[in-house]
């Protein structure tokens, strides 16, 4: 039991394994200190309140007052004319406005004063769903509803509890829409959040599928046999693409189901049931703001989309080929896959719950050279009209996978694959 045991260990635990484990780490440790970093800055409470104070009366000034006194930093403004470009002028992310007659309705008419909530939406991740929209709203709020308690006792209780009535606005591309960030965000993300994953999966599982194909190759010694043939390399090549390819298809198209199915009974909100119907009702509330804030992507930009899932898949392809050549058999497939699969997973989780086109310094330089990561936030440079960026990242990718396809066909078309290299999942042999 122990000698077979050793046996198996050794043809395991071999130097590339090593290296490949050390390697993988080292990606692990930075891409997770990354991703810390990112979570953390977009979870901190900067402790600014931006206020715009339209009723400028004793009440709202004692407000802001008291609010400083709690230890917020206050910023004001007594206009509300063009919204969109005070949030860009000042460089506020969200702000509250107070109507004029705000201190008449609740003072002396006892009636619900009106505010405005404007929320600046620049992505539409889980980090921007969870924020809320407006970190000035809560705060101004709650110290409104502590001032009248102390000036109205015993009277007019029930008017205390809702004293505030207030219109949700947002804004996107130096555009203003009346409606409520979190919804806007909850609708816009059920395709941005789709596509990832399908990406995602169609990586993952075509990287996999082709290496482990060429390491059975390998070991059976038929690659070498096909390769010796008269049929050209390249279509050899193209042949174990497109295989790999309508496999991972059926694949990710089953799992992208699920998960658009999954999304809608959550959207649906029916004790767990599918509500086909009100779902989409749902997403259709918001087709208004879309298109009032700019938000929606023309026919050409889902094209475009297509174009660069279409440049991903084709570099992850060939590196899985690239990557297979150095496989002696099935046993290190897992291993070979493992770059693709790391270089893959980081941005996919990062575009999930970040905006990965914010990002600056050495992460964002990191991020950026990753070839998959432009695929990943195409919607969002569409969204939000940062064209240079799409652009760019899609002249990237195709360099990249012309860089690949070259260094593919030359591998194969030499003889290194018939006299040897070095191979994942081989034992050194002795001497």
């Amino acid at each position: 039991m122990m000698h077979l045991l050793k046996k198996e260990l050794s043809e395991l635990i071999n130097k590339q394994m090593i290296l490949g484990l050390l390697g993988t780490l080292l990606l692990i440790i930075l891409f997770g200190g990354i991703m810390t970093n990112t979570v953390t800055e977009s979870m901190t409470v900067s402790g600014d309140l931006h206020i715009v104070d339209c009723d400028d009366t004793e009440f709202t000034r004692s407000v802001i007052a008291a609010l400083e006194e709690d230890g917020y930093t206050v910023h004001t403004a007594d206009t509300a004319q063009d919204l969109p470009a005070l949030l860009e002028e000042n460089g506020w992310k969200d702000a509250v406005v107070i109507e004029e007659g705000f201190s008449k309705a609740i003072l002396e008419e006892r009636t619900a004063g009106k505010m405005q909530s404007i929320s600046l939406l620049t992505s539409t991740t889980s980090m921007e769903m969870l924020a809320g929209g407006n970190d000035s709203l809560s705060p101004v709020r709650a110290k409104i509803k502590e001032l009248l308690m102390a000036q109205v006792i015993g009277e007019d209780m029930k008017f205390l509890a809702d004293p505030i009535k207030t219109t949700p606005y947002t804004v996107a591309n130096g555009k203003i829409s009346q409606t409520d960030t979190y919804t806007l965000i909850n609708s816009l993300s059920v395709f941005d959040k789709l596509m990832p994953l399908v990406l995602f999966m169609l990586i993952v599982l075509t990287s996999q599928t082709i290496i482990t194909a060429i390491g059975a190759e390998k070991a059976d010694k038929t690659l070498e046999t096909l390769l010796a043939s008269p049929v050209p390399r390249g279509r050899i090549i193209g042949s174990k693409m497109l295989a790999a390819l309508i496999v991972a298809l059926i694949y990710a198209l089953t799992y992208g189901a699920g998960f658009l199915v999954a999304i809608l009974m959550t959207m649906s909100g029916k004790d767990g049931s599918l509500d086909v119907a009100e779902a989409f009702k749902s997403m259709a509330t918001a087709t208004k703001a879309t298109q009032e804030l700019g938000l929606q992507i023309p026919m050409w930009g889902w094209a475009m989309t297509l174009v660069q899932l279409a440049l991903t898949l084709g570099i992850a392809l060939m590196a899985s080929i690239i990557l297979g050549a150095l496989v002696q058999d099935a046993k290190g497939s897992q291993m070979a896959s493992l770059p693709i699969l790391v270089l893959t997973m980081f941005p996919y989780i990062l575009s999930m719950i970040s905006d990965i086109r914010q990002m600056e310094g050495i992460a964002g330089i990191v991020m950026r050279i990753i070839p998959f990561t432009h695929t990943f936030t195409a919607t969002s440079c569409l969204r939000f009209h940062d064209l240079p960026m799409f652009w760019g990242g899609l002249i990237y990718q195709a360099i990249f996978l012309a860089v690949m396809t070259f260094l593919a066909l030359k591998l194969y078309q030499s003889d290194i694959l018939f006299i040897g290299m070095p191979r994942i999942g081989k034992k050194k042999e002795k001497n």
